[in-house]
């Protein structure tokens, strides 16, 4: 017989519609800020803060996921011969190891730690993206305003990181899935 708490499995599939309706806002906010030269990575700010209030299994599976959309709009649009699809996957992936560890601070509410860290997932991704593809080009150049958007997605993702952790809490709460150790008891 199978064992499982409803209030998580709701949360859960709350977090996977909040990552998928993530799509769609970065596609919205991108058609202005693209003239800019300017790209705020909403989904990737999303998966990392999501990350750290689930399990790791459940951070595995957020990753395929939020990968294989990641790849199918990108490829059919960017990058369709540059690189494998399913890359990204794997960027979700590690990315998503590194943010679980600091899952113990967030789990005592602490978001100070976490919120760097939102920024260095941040750049790691944009970096390996930029490696990936530089290797499946074999060029080995950064484009013009590469370093622009990278700090500019860095400090978004750490500014907008705190809005979305309270949301997961909000979230938590409403389902009623504590993430954060000794909430239950308080309350």
């Amino acid at each position: 017989m199978l064992n499982f708490d409803k209030s998580r499995l709701i949360f859960v599939l709350v977090l996977i519609v909040l990552l998928f309706a993530s799509f769609i806002l970065d596609e919205f906010i991108a058609t202005f800020l693209s003239p800019l030269g300017i790209r705020f990575f909403i989904v990737q700010t999303l998966f990392f803060t999501c990350s750290l209030s689930v399990s790791f299994p459940i951070m595995l599976l957020f990753a395929f996921l939020t990968g294989l959309t990641w790849d199918s709009i990108h490829m059919a649009i960017d990058m369709g011969k540059d690189v494998g699809f399913g890359y990204s996957i794997f960027l979700f992936f590690v990315t998503g190891l590194l943010m679980q560890g600091m899952s113990p601070f967030f789990s005592r509410g602490r978001w100070e730690a976490p919120v760097v860290l939102v920024g260095v997932s941040t750049s790691l991704f944009l970096l390996m993206e930029w490696f990936f593809i530089s290797f499946a080009r074999a060029n080995f150049t950064f484009p013009e305003n590469y370093w622009k958007q990278l700090w500019v997605s860095v400090f978004f993702g750490m500014v907008v990181s705190p809005f979305f952790f309270y949301l997961i809490l909000r979230l938590s709460k409403f389902c009623g899935n504590s993430i954060i150790i000794g909430e239950l008891a308080e309350d």
